[in-house]
């Protein structure tokens, strides 16, 4: 807990953070929250505002990390392989209905440009209705220190980063991966 609160500390020196919509995520249900993904530290900046731990789907070659493994296992992580995915979603199904909350990131990878990627399905094989199921948008951490593209260089280190995180309203079980990715792009859109 100490070693969380050090990290917030110091995140919280660099950045700025906003949310929208914070009240859109249920206090005492299952929750699966689906949207864009960014940079290295999504993880962190979702976790932030919402109390409950979030238990993330990660690319199982990612949690075999020798480095890290330890910690992504007591982070509970799901690992979850493009070959072999059916014992992830059977896991990821078992934490729903035990009232957790479970974030996947349906890119499947950190995006490379501005543009949100196309969203796979992966999400839709998990059985999820036990869950409310709440779209987000993180904005403001393309370009960082923390994504794949790093943006202008000459910007001032020591100038704040303003990241807002954007929550929709609760959507339907049924969506499918190109309006999910419609939705998530529009809740940009919502007003601070």
């Amino acid at each position: 807990m100490a070693v969380w609160k050090l990290f917030e500390l110091i995140f919280k020196i660099r950045y700025r953070f906003n949310y929208v919509g914070l009240e859109n995520i249920p206090k005492n249900r299952a929750v699966m929250l689906l949207g864009n993904h960014v940079s290295w530290i999504d993880w962190f900046i979702l976790q932030l505002p919402i109390k409950k731990r979030i238990n993330y789907i990660i690319d199982k070659d990612i949690y075999n990390w020798k480095l890290f493994n330890w910690a992504f296992k007591m982070a509970e992580l799901i690992p979850v392989s493009k070959k072999a995915s059916k014992d992830s979603f059977i896991e990821t199904s078992k934490r729903l209905k035990n009232g957790r909350i479970i974030a996947i990131f349906p890119e499947g990878e950190i995006s490379r440009s501005s543009e949100i990627a196309k969203f796979y399905r992966g999400y839709e094989y998990i059985e999820r209705n036990s869950a409310v199921i709440v779209p987000f948008h993180i904005d403001g951490v393309f370009g960082s220190l923390f994504a794949r593209h790093k943006g202008d260089s000459k910007r001032c280190f020591l100038k704040k980063r303003e990241i807002t995180l954007y929550f929709g309203k609760p959507i339907s079980h049924e969506i499918k991966a190109d309006e999910l990715r419609d939705r998530v792009i529009k809740l940009k859109r919502m007003k601070i």
